[in-house]
């Protein structure tokens, strides 16, 4: 019964995943990613539905209240197995994730920002990761970036369970209207130069598109906000981003950068890049690495200078349950693939301990079973007649008396 209804949530998920991967693309508009979360939301109330009524003999066995049960599997008190089902609503599927702290560096140049931006990642950052399986240690160097750390991670990811992505995000806003000029650099280790003219604060376009016909080289796709005055920039690998050396050949315009996360989320600290001045030109900009794994784990840097936090104390993951994803942007949905594919790990785990279960007692009913055929057939040998010797018996007897009456004859 148990395996029958996870059965059918491992099917629902695969099909929330399906449509998670459908609402990352950008040939969606935003009614269909409206429409899509429909349907993820009754997939929801469906997963739900099979957690809450799925009952053997009356007992309901996928809520989470069937825990630390006993099976009667001898003719002795001690003889018993214990069973339990873990919860499979959607309050309790899902994944356990880190993210590290997004961040913007300011500089005088492209060089300065590179060199400031490095050095806040030591080479002494390594991080120990304590997950389900294991515990290891992914190791870094100095100046890491965040492909470079998820990398680390990954290598380790066989013994902690814990697999990490990187994404480094970023928004750009004018202060006036001027032809801006920058070198960026992210993907390649050259920096490629972009120049745009912006006639209106509230209409970026000519700098977007300047920035994305450079993104062969840098890895790095920009975006217009939704009211034209801003560009996300993104460099979807996790490699920093850097703004260097800007000229608005003496106008008094700047560019305001401001570090952003994942699902869109500024962090507050902005840099502004001043255009008609030889310092305060440059910045860069610190990617995001996001940890996820199906059981919970603990990151503890080895350094204060590291991603995550501003210290060496262990760092634990939270839960991000199935019931909260939002696809209905293309950062939510692309979270929420790592989300499904945490729920999935978590049904698997669940299915593989009922297979076991399930082996298991098909041993003590064959075992079992041995111990019925032999006691039954001791009894016999006590109770019953052995009719071979029986037989023989009467055999001898019969020849015996026929023999007596030939004599007698």
């Amino acid at each position: 019964t148990v395996e029958g209804a996870l059965q059918e949530s491992t099917n629902i998920l695969q099909r929330m995943r399906e449509l998670a991967v459908q609402a990352t693309s950008d040939t969606n508009s935003g009614q269909d990613r409206v429409f899509i979360q429909d349907e993820i939301n009754q997939l929801n109330n469906e997963i739900n539905r099979i957690a809450n009524t799925t009952e053997f003999n009356g007992i309901k066995v996928l809520n989470g209240t069937y825990t630390d049960k006993t099976i009667q599997v001898g003719n002795l008190g001690a003889q018993t197995i214990q069973v339990g089902v873990e919860n499979a609503d959607n309050n309790t599927l899902g994944a356990y994730q880190l993210e590290s702290v997004d961040e913007s560096r300011f500089a005088d140049s492209l060089a300065h920002a590179i060199t400031n931006t490095n050095s806040v990642i030591a080479a002494a950052a390594d991080y120990t990761v304590k997950g389900f399986f294991g515990t290891k240690t992914a190791s870094i160097d100095a100046g890491a970036d965040a492909r470079d750390v998820a990398a680390a991670f990954n290598l380790v990811s066989s013994t902690t369970g814990v697999k990490a992505t990187a994404i480094t995000r970023a928004r750009i806003t004018a202060s006036a209207a001027a032809t801006f000029t920058f070198t960026l650099q992210g993907k390649s280790s050259t920096a490629s130069t972009v120049t745009g003219t912006i006639t209106s604060t509230t209409d970026l376009t000519a700098l977007k598109d300047s920035i994305n016909s450079v993104s062969g080289s840098t890895g790095i796709i920009a975006t217009l906000t939704s009211d034209k005055a801003g560009i996300n920039v993104t460099n979807d690998e996790g490699y920093d981003i850097f703004f260097g050396d800007l000229d608005t050949g003496g106008v008094d315009a700047n560019l305001v950068i401001n570090a952003m996360e994942r699902d869109g989320t500024l962090d507050g600290t902005s840099r502004t890049l001043d255009g008609d001045a030889a310092n305060g030109d440059s910045a860069g900009i610190i990617g995001q690495v996001i940890l996820s794994g199906d059981k919970p784990f603990t990151v503890t840097p080895g350094h204060a200078d590291n991603h995550f936090s501003a210290a060496t104390t262990s760092i634990s993951s939270s839960l991000t349950t199935l019931g909260s994803i939002n696809i209905k942007t293309v950062s939510g949905a692309t979270n929420a693939i790592a989300v499904l594919d945490g729920a999935l790990s978590m049904i698997s785990a669940s299915r593989s301990k009922m297979g076991a279960l399930q082996n298991r007692l098909n041993a003590t009913v064959d075992n079992l079973s041995t111990i019925i055929t032999k006691t039954e057939q001791a009894r016999s040998r006590v109770l019953d007649a052995d009719m071979a010797s029986e037989t023989t018996a009467l055999s001898k007897s019969q020849i015996l008396q026929q023999a007596s009456t030939a004599m007698l004859a």
